[in-house]
């Protein structure tokens, strides 16, 4: 390669890194979607559930193990205490509202209700990062007593 092929090369690397735009901070607005879950750690390998976030600040967050037992009759106020250790264990919902801060590092969940009622009023400041259309956050708290891990959703279209 001779010195004006490299020159030419170099330049034209320059020029497209700095057409490349930069990570823009994340708002409620770019955030705001359904998104169904990716990764869980405590609801197993293949985990169900949907998020929905508003752009005007609302949310509602529903997880669940692939598989939870049928209960043996059908009426659920008449599980069994292993149907029901078992369903509590397995799933969570909660729901309220929520913010972006920090410049779009974090996201902040105003729990209204939560099937863990111990979250009930409470709020949660969690780490953020999206990167095309996966939005992973990591709990402050996990409801299962665990040491927090990432939660990774993608976002539907």
């Amino acid at each position: 390669m001779n010195r004006t092929t490299v020159l030419a090369a170099a330049t034209a690397s320059l020029a497209l890194v700095s057409w490349v735009a930069p990570a823009t901070a994340q708002t409620m607005k770019s955030v705001a979607g359904s998104y169904e879950i990716v990764k869980v750690a405590a609801y197993g390998e293949k985990p169900r559930g949907l998020m929905i976030l508003t752009p005007d600040g609302h949310y509602s967050i529903n997880l669940a193990r692939e598989t939870l037992p049928k209960f043996a009759v059908s009426n659920r106020e008449k599980g069994t205490e292993a149907e029901n250790k078992a369903v509590v264990g397995g799933s969570i919902f909660h729901y309220g509202t929520y913010t972006i801060d920090d410049g779009g590092k974090f996201i902040t969940f105003n729990i209204k209700a939560s099937s863990f009622p111990n979250f009930d009023g409470t709020t949660q400041k969690r780490a953020l990062t999206v990167k095309g259309d996966e939005l992973t956050y990591v709990p402050t708290v996990a409801s299962n007593a665990s040491a927090p891990t990432p939660v990774v959703w993608k976002k539907m279209k």
